[in-house]
């Protein structure tokens, strides 16, 4: 074996044992964060007001580009997320682990241009958020979302999200 070729494995298994590293990292300060977290779901019994609805859609939002905020996303146990009609997200616990990993979302730089309607037309207890996702490569995406957020509890039961890429 060449000198090169030596480098070059060792090379690929110290970038192995850095992308582990970093991991196991991200998941301590997530169990760190989950246990001071809880839902930011107003004080009050509902029925919650519109603005109180899309306040839990932005903490959504925030979370996107925001690790941290994860586990202060006030998701139903069951929540379920489809993008493009695909099936992404199972439960809370997992969607809110997704956010706070931030795998899958760690080529957002920036969200933008974000138009939000509470019970538009004909569809009580959805919350529509109309959004532009910049990354990191410079490619845009323009994302348009249903949440489900009735009224009475406040917390995000589904997601539906329509992503067109350009």
């Amino acid at each position: 074996m060449s000198l090169l070729s030596r480098a070059l494995g060792m090379a690929g298994r110290a970038s192995v044992v850095a992308v582990g590293a970093s991991v196991a990292s991200a998941v301590l300060v997530g169990i760190d964060q989950r246990q001071g977290a809880t839902p930011e779901v107003p004080d009050h019994p509902g029925p919650y007001s519109p603005e109180e609805r899309e306040a839990a859609v932005r903490m959504y939002l925030t979370a996107l580009t925001a690790p941290a905020a994860a586990f202060r996303v006030p998701f139903a146990p069951d929540c379920v997320r489809r993008e493009n009609g695909l099936k992404t997200g199972f439960n809370a616990a997992q969607l809110r682990w997704d956010l706070h990993l931030h795998l899958q979302y760690s080529v957002i730089r920036e969200v933008r241009d974000i138009v939000i309607t509470v019970d538009p037309p004909g569809r009580e207890g959805v919350v529509h958020a109309e959004f532009t996702l910049a990354t990191v490569l410079g490619v845009r995406a323009r994302v348009s979302e249903d949440f489900v957020v009735p009224p009475e509890d406040c917390l995000i039961h589904s997601i539906d999200a329509r992503i067109a890429v350009g």
